[in-house]
């Protein structure tokens, strides 16, 4: 037994610490050494599967019944209530029920899977703070390394080493994906990811969960937990602002209020005054300000905005056309695996047949569920993510500490993203992410004994 946890200890950091590097390491593999990744570009859902069935059997050595599982448990059963949801909706609208079809699959479920996972597996509970350490080892040395290289703008040397295509803004599925995404002749970062927005979207919700497992800690030396705080913040915050992502950014003012707010009332309830609270809010507004005039032609160019404001009139257009279901392929980011990055803004809306309708990206998670798995699929969803809401938020209030605050902070600030981008989109961010809040859920409240 002890070897076994031992080699699933070695199992589970192996996993973590890889899931920033998807893009990266897939791209160098197909790219560079010319492997077929076809199969190996799934290594993370195959991890996913294999934790589950572990899971499983775990729970069966256990002898616990499904009825003890689920009793009262409204977080688990709405979680396989949407799962289930979702198999319903792979086939429509053609009926046909495919392997491929779990391609679209697991971007609205396989996150999901993570959590139940780290609910109910014991040994997860026990290395809490080493899935921690090892997500925080594996950007902040990255950016370390990438960041000193994107600022030197030698995008060529990059593409020699690791193979990445030196054509900014190009991205087609299946081909080498570039270093950088460029906006107005500038280059967006986007470290060993994929694309900007995900990247920056990773960098926003764990930065946040850092710097409050930080405050918590004790370290007897404040000057110390200081340096442990700013210099990865030297890394993070710039690497954040050269992406460029402006709902990355509004996020991360978004989540400071949440804190500054929450602080307030739990931490230093008694110590903080009003008008102490006013120069707070202030100080962001005007760090937003600031960030917006400095660099108003990438973060205010009319035609990104715009687009953003079509994408939903367009979606809400497809609704009203077929306001039944359009099942999981058509919008979000599975819709468009096969499809070049250009070709997303080809609309074809037709009210008298489904099959002319056109794959594209709405850029609103909450509306890409909406028109994939109707309402009944999208009330599942919203209950879901309010009942993890209220869960963390009612762990805040029995706290009342740094880090449950950032936990608590973290998840609504991607839900905030996602009314802008398809947030839930990178495994890299939403697989750890999760399974952080099923496994602090689970040690805050006890949900599987």
């Amino acid at each position: 037994m002890k070897l076994f946890n031992n080699f699933l200890k070695i199992f589970f950091v192996f996993f973590i610490f890889l899931l920033p590097f998807h893009a990266l390491l897939i791209t160098t593999l197909k790219c560079r050494f010319w492997i077929d990744t076809n199969l190996i570009r799934f290594w993370k859902e195959i991890f996913v599967i294999i934790l589950l069935l572990i899971t499983f059997v775990d729970l069966h050595l256990k002898k616990k019944k499904i009825s003890e599982l689920l009793k009262w448990n409204y977080l688990v059963w709405l979680t396989i209530t949407f799962i289930i949801s979702s198999l319903f909706f792979i086939g429509f609208p053609y009926l046909e029920f495919k392997v491929s079809n779990f391609l679209w699959f697991k971007y609205d479920v396989f996150f999901l899977f993570c959590m139940i996972i780290w609910i109910y597996l014991n040994f997860i509970k026990d290395n809490f703070k080493l899935m921690l350490y090892t997500i925080f080892i594996a950007w902040f040395t990255s950016l370390v390394i990438f960041l000193p290289w994107y600022l030197s703008w030698d995008i060529s040397s990059v593409s020699d080493i690791f193979w990445y295509s030196n054509k900014v803004s190009t991205y087609s599925a299946n081909s080498c994906i570039s270093f950088a995404q460029n906006v107005n002749w500038q280059h967006r970062f986007q470290w060993t990811f994929g694309w900007p927005i995900t990247f920056s979207i990773f960098l926003v919700v764990f930065y946040i969960i850092y710097i409050w497992f930080i405050l918590k800690k004790e370290i007897k030396n404040n000057y110390i937990k200081l340096l442990f705080i700013v210099i990865p913040s030297l890394f993070v915050l710039p690497s954040i602002f050269f992406s460029y992502s402006k709902t990355s950014i509004l996020g991360l003012i978004f989540w400071a209020s949440i804190f500054a707010y929450l602080s307030a009332k739990f931490v230093f309830k008694k110590s903080l005054k009003k008008w102490q609270m006013y120069y707070i809010y202030w100080f962001l507004l005007f760090c937003l300000i600031w960030l917006v005039v400095a660099k108003r032609d990438l973060f205010l160019h009319p035609e990104a905005i715009l687009n953003r404001f079509e994408n939903l009139i367009r979606s809400l257009e497809m609704f009203r056309y077929n306001p039944i279901w359009y099942g999981l392929w058509i919008a979000g980011p599975a819709s468009q695996i096969w499809r070049s990055i250009e070709s997303l803004w080809n609309w074809q809306i037709m009210a008298q047949s489904t099959s002319a309708i056109a794959v594209f990206l709405p850029e609103n998670w909450y509306v890409q569920i909406l028109l994939e798995q109707w309402i009944f699929g999208f009330s599942i969803f919203v209950s879901l993510f309010l009942i993890i809401w209220f869960t963390l938020f009612k762990i805040v209030k029995n706290k009342k500490d740094y880090f449950s605050i950032g936990i608590f902070s973290s998840f609504v600030s991607i839900c905030f993203m996602a009314l802008f981008c398809h947030a839930f989109e990178d495994a890299g961010t939403v697989y750890p992410l999760f399974m952080i809040y099923g496994a602090y859920i689970v040690q805050s409240i006890k949900i599987n004994d």
